[in-house]
Parts: structure tokens; C-alpha cells; sequence
């Protein structure tokens, strides 16, 4: 286990998330030239570069990986999100107050999104970065209602994109679902899948699939942990096996894919009753890796009795936590919370740095508000990781850019520029060090005045600025200086969901008080948004802690999990509370885990045994029950992988570690 240095800091940012996304790219300046020539045919001279511009936003937008229904939401957001950033850029022309103004409630209000979560907080750093551009781009040389008609046309150039999205959709939802199912996914890879595909109908069978999947997913990243702990030769026999099972699981999925029948599992199956008896020789043999051997071989065979199934009627929807508007602002909206913190220092630095534009509208104090604005973080160690991965790229940019400037003609350099765009859409998002650096050699090149080396100079000096502008808001602004006891911290977002859980269930299971539940649906929200800083903490300060990792992501994972249960039997009693009373084996069973979950830290645990029937979906037809025994059945398995996963982690040495990240 080693900390990372500069080397390595530097190096995160520049791996790739994915391949380049050649065809997207050709779509998008396809896209650009046609809006560009629909704004000269119009006669909006002055509104084609932000034609242009707008149309490769919404392009971004448009061809993000969601499936349609959730694209043409966010889509339609974005629309009016462009709209009204142009319109508040428009309107504050007319005074510094009023531009002050809407700076400060577009500045604050997108940032503090990042207290919903990553994803939500992503989205409002977008909302911002469309205000910004508007910032740039507005001037008097159009009305209001011209900058308008400018992002209508952007948009509905863009939109021919949904053309594609349509014929592609269902290969798309496959493949999201078919996920875990993947040897080479990671478990971050499935939770990403299941936001998704969340909250959008689909068949029974692909619901079941999917869960499936899943539970397959978190048992394969249990099996790195328990391995790591066996001697050589008892893991040679695991490994074989695993290697086995990855190969059948990988045929399963591609079969789903292909909508193809079931594959041949007979060798399989032999081949695990082979591994069972084999590994019960082995001396010092740990009693759960037969049972986790048998339910790896239970999943596969229950997955592939879906594939033998037609496609029904029936529809179902994957459901994730549903986290209220306010219980989200009182568990999070106040100084202790980093979000927020980082919030009023971005919104102070911002808007004296777009002050200062509006002011001036020099090209260096545009370039300086840039390096400010892509290097500050919420915290002061992940804007130093900035400052080193995104100066480090504009210094490779500007070297590169310095190059073409001597070898090409300077009426080719234009074209360079436009290549430099196309390149910037194809390694956007998957490679973002690359991507960064051909957006930065893009301006350079049609910067329209002064040499491209002294632009190019000038540019790395601003971006540095910049950067170290951020720097000093991070530093003096509100500081935020994590410091985690990750093991610590993972028990207390268990405890605060064993809690709510043992509210519902135990305490008062069908009188509980709307104000109580509220406190410990807040305690447990803000503890799991510590538990996400502090994983990201670990990510960004060790390498070579793969398996560490992946079990804090799978544990947050079923923490997830087991409030969407929670949610959904909530629900279900407050509209039939007496179906409790036909379920009381399996709530007990929960409370029963619950308690041994909850001492799991200072006692000795016995595994729990794992078992495939509570995760198969329940096809009765008496409905009065069927929801409520389905999802206690997940539960139990939930907290049974969790329970797991302790163990595991408690014998692995595992909670014994990343005790001070800072």
C-alpha cells in the first residue's frame, strides 16, 4: 500500500475512463456546421458562434449514456436552464448590481446541488458552467429575445440526436442490466447502471436479471477479500473455480444481450461439486467459501432459467433511495457540512472573478476565472490534486500548441483548431486530461490576436494564477481539511441505517412518528455522505488498494439497498398495515441480523448462511402479500451480504486500516 506521489496524482486524471467516442464526435461538428449555416441563412451574425457553441453543449447533453426517457429530461432541463442563463446574462448588461445579483443565486444554487450527491451535484456544476459561458458570450449586440432564439436553434439542431437514441434504446437497457454479469465491471460499474436505469419500466424478467446481476457482483468482490486470507494452495482451487464461474457468468450475459436461450451448465455444476469436495480436504478451509462457491452456482443457475422464459406483460421498476428536498437540506445545509462550506467560497471567488470580467473583459482575467473555476474543490487536498492534473495538462497543451504554431502554416492553423475541437468531443468524458488539453490548444490557436506563442505562454501563466487563486480560497475561505477514520465511519452510516431500520421494524412498526422517522432518516443521510467523502478520500490518496476499496463501495452499496427497502415497506404499511402480520418469520430474520450487524464491531460473529431464494422474484398472484414478502426477502439477503462482508473485512485486517486519512 503505498501513498501516491506527484507522479501518480498527476497521471489519475490522465486514465481513461472508456474508449474515445469517434462516432459521437463526427455527429457533433456534423451538427455544429448545420446550425452554423442555419444561423448565416437566418442572418444571425452575431449569434452564430453562440449557435455553434450551444449546439455542441446540447449535444454533450443529449448523447449523455441514459436511456431516452431519462435523456429527454435532462435534455428539456438543460433547454431551460440555457435559456435562463442567457436571459439572466442579457438583463444584468444593464447594471453591475443586477449582474452581482444573478450571480450570486446562479454561483450558489448550483454548487450547493452537491449536497443531493455526486450526480446531482455534477448536473449543478453544469447549470453553472452554462451561466458562465453566457457571461462570455453576451453582449449588446443583441436583445434578450435574440439570445433566446440563438438556444432554440441549438437545441432543436441537437435534437436530432434522439434519432439514434431510439433505434439503440433497448441493445442500451440490455446491456445496463446484463452488467453484473460482466467478469470485467466493477461494482461501481453495476450501482452507476442501476441509477440509470432507475424508476424506468421494465420487463419482469430483465428486473430479475438485473438483481441478479448484482448479487452476483457483491459476491464476487467478497471472494477477492476471502482469498486474499487463504493459503497458497486453497487458493489455487478458489481461483480455478472463480475463473470458471466468470467464464459461464460472461456467456449468461452475452446471451441476455443477444435476447439468445440458456447456456449448457451441466460441466459446471460438476465441476463445482468437484471444488466442494476437493476444498473440504484442505486443512484450516474456511466454512464460507463453500457457501458462497453454492450461491455463486444458485445465481447462475437462476439466471439462466431467465433466459428460458418469454418476455412478459409484466413491467417493474428499479428503485433507489428517494431522499427528500427536506431532509436533504436539514441533514446537510448548514457549516459543518463541506458542500456547503465549499459553496460560499466558490460563490465569493466566482463572483468577484466574473465581476472583474464584466468589468474589463480582458482575455487574461477570462483565462485567470477559468483556472479558478476548474481547480477549486471542496476540499484543500483535492484542489492541490487539481492544481497539479489541470496545470500539468495546459502545460502539455501549451508545448503542443507552441509546436504546431512552428511546423504549419498559420492558414492552417485554424483547421488545427477545429481538429482540436473534434478531438476535445471525442475524448470528452472518458479521457478528461486529453480533452482539457485539446479545448485549451483549440483557444489558443483562434485566439484572435497576438502569436500563438505568446497566447500560449500567457494562457499557462493565467491558467497557474488561476490555480492558485483557488488554492488560497481553499485554504483561507471556510478551509476544509478531511480527516477520516474510515472503519469508524462505515459503522456509524451501518448503525444510523440499523436505526432507521429497527424504527420501522422493532420499535413502533405501524405507529411510528413522522417527526422521529424524519431524525433518523437525517442521521442516516449524513452519515452516508460522510461515508462517500471519505471512500473518495481513500481512492484519491492510496493505489494498489483495489479489493480495500471495493469493499467499502459494496458496503455502501447495500447500505443503499437496504433504505430502498426500508422506503418501500414504509410505504406498503402505511397502505395495508395489517400485511405485517403475515410476514412476521422474515421480519424477524431481519431483526435478528439487524442485532447481529449492529454488535458485529466488539463481538465474535458467526456467518450467516446465504441463500438464493431471497432474491427470486415472486411470481403469485396474491397480491395483498406479494410486495411486502418480496421486499423483506431482499432485505434479509442484503443484510446477510453485509453481514458477510464484515467478517470478511474484520478477519482480512481490512477495519484495522485507513483509521487517519487526511
Amino acid at each position: 500500500m503505498k501513498k501516491k506521489g506527484f507522479w501518480y496524482r498527476f497521471k489519475r486524471l490522465s486514465k481513461p475512463t472508456g474508449k474515445p467516442q469517434w462516432g459521437i464526435a463526427i455527429r457533433a461538428i456534423i451538427l455544429m456546421a448545420i446550425a452554423g449555416l442555419i444561423g448565416k441563412y437566418l442572418g444571425l451574425d452575431n449569434g452564430i458562434n453562440t449557435i455553434i457553441f450551444l449546439t455542441l453543449l446540447a449535444s454533450i447533453i443529449i448523447d449523455t449514456a441514459l436511456p431516452i426517457r431519462k435523456v429527454a429530461i435532462l435534455a428539456s432541463l438543460g433547454f431551460l436552464i440555457t435559456i435562463l442563463a442567457f436571459v439572466s446574462a442579457s438583463l444584468a448588461l444593464s447594471s453591475l448590481g443586477v449582474f452581482i445579483f444573478f450571480t450570486v443565486v446562479w454561483t450558489f444554487f448550483s454548487i450547493s446541488m452537491y449536497i443531493f450527491g455526486k450526480v446531482e451535484g455534477s448536473l449543478g456544476f453544469t447549470f453553472f458552467l452554462i451561466y458562465f459561458v453566457a457571461v462570455l458570450l453576451v453582449n449588446n449586440q443583441s436583445s434578450t429575445l435574440d439570445w433566446v432564439i440563438y438556444s432554440i436553434i441549438a437545441y432543436l439542431v441537437a435534437s436530432i440526436l434522439f434519432l439514434p437514441k431510439i433505434w439503440i434504446e433497448r441493445k442500451r437497457i440490455r446491456e445496463m442490466v446484463s452488467l453484473g454479469f460482466n467478469p470485467d465491471s466493477s461494482l461501481k460499474n453495476v450501482l452507476n447502471s442501476k441509477n440509470l436505469i432507475s424508476g424506468i419500466p421494465i420487463n419482469s424478467n430483465y428486473y430479475e436479471f438485473f438483481k441478479l446481476g448484482s448479487y452476483l457482483k457483491i459476491l464476487r468482490s467478497i471472494c477477492n477479500l476471502i482469498n486474499s486470507m487463504q493459503n497458497s494452495k486453497s487458493q489455487s482451487y478458489f481461483k480455478n473455480f472463480l475463473d470458471r464461474a466468470d467464464n459461464f457468468s460472461s456467456q449468461i450475459g452475452d446471451n441476455f444481450n443477444k435476447k439468445k436461450g440458456p447456456i449448457d451448465l451441466i460441466d459446471f455444476n460438476k465441476q463445482q461439486s468437484t471444488f466442494e469436495s476437493e476444498f473440504s480436504a484442505v486443512k484450516d478451509n474456511n466454512a464460507i467459501i463453500i457457501e458462497i462457491s453454492n450461491s455463486i452456482r444458485d445465481i447462475l443457475n437462476k439466471s439462466n432459467e431467465v433466459l428460458s422464459k418469454a418476455d412478459g406483460k409484466k413491467v417493474k421498476k428499479i428503485k433507489v433511495p428517494n431522499k427528500s428536498l427536506k431532509e436533504v437540506l436539514r441533514a446537510n445545509f448548514n457549516f459543518q457540512n463541506l458542500y456547503i462550506r465549499h459553496t460560499i467560497r466558490f460563490t465569493i471567488a466566482m463572483t468577484i472573478s466574473l465581476v472583474l470580467i464584466y468589468l474589463t473583459r480582458e482575455r487574461s482575467v477570462i483565462w485567470i476565472t477559468m483556472g479558478v473555476l476548474i481547480i477549486l474543490k471542496p476540499d484543500i487536498n483535492s484542489t492541490v490534486d487539481n492544481l497539479i492534473s489541470r496545470v500539468g495538462a495546459n502545460f502539455f497543451a501549451i508545448i503542443l500548441a507552441i509546436i504546431f504554431s512552428l511546423i504549419f502554416p498559420h492558414y492552417l492553423l485554424v483547421g488545427l483548431a477545429f481538429m482540436m475541437l473534434f478531438l476535445f468531443r471525442a475524448f470528452y468524458p472518458n479521457y478528461m486530461s486529453l480533452s482539457v488539453m485539446t479545448m485549451t490548444v483549440f483557444i489558443v490557436l483562434i485566439w484572435p490576436t497576438g502569436t500563438v506563442f505568446d497566447n500560449a505562454i500567457s494562457r499557462l501563466l493565467d491558467i497557474a494564477l488561476g490555480g492558485l487563486i483557488a488554492y488560497v480560497c481553499a485554504y483561507i475561505i471556510l478551509p476544509s481539511r478531511l480527516s477520516v477514520n474510515l472503519p469508524d465511519q462505515l459503522f456509524r452510516t451501518i448503525k444510523a441505517n440499523i436505526e432507521y431500520a429497527k424504527f420501522i421494524l422493532v420499535y413502533t412498526p405501524l405507529k411510528h412518528s413522522a417527526k422521529d422517522l424524519s431524525e433518523c432518516l437525517k442521521k442516516y443521510i449524513t452519515e452516508e455522505n460522510n461515508l462517500e467523502a471519505g471512500i473518495r478520500k481513500l481512492e484519491d490518496t492510496f493505489n494498489d488498494i483495489n479489493d480495500d476499496l471495493e469493499f467499502y463501495e459494496e458496503i455502501l452499496f447495500l447500505n443503499n439497498r437496504i433504505i430502498v427497502d426500508l422506503s418501500l415497506i414504509v410505504a406498503i404499511l402505511n397502505i395495508n398495515g395489517e400485511a405485517l402480520a403475515d410476514l412476521d418469520i422474515n421480519i424477524n430474520k431481519i431483526k435478528n441480523t439487524l442485532q447481529k450487524i449492529d454488535n458485529s464491531k466488539i463481538d465474535d460473529i458467526n456467518p450467516l448462511k446465504l441463500s438464493i431464494e431471497n432474491i427470486s422474484i415472486d411470481h403469485s398472484d396474491n397480491k395483498e402479500t406479494k410486495d411486502l414478502k418480496q421486499v423483506t426477502n431482499w432485505m434479509v439477503s442484503d443484510l446477510q451480504l453485509m453481514h458477510t462482508g464484515i467478517i470478511i473485512a474484520e478477519e482480512n485486517g481490512l477495519l484495522q486500516r485507513y483509521i487517519k486519512l487526511t
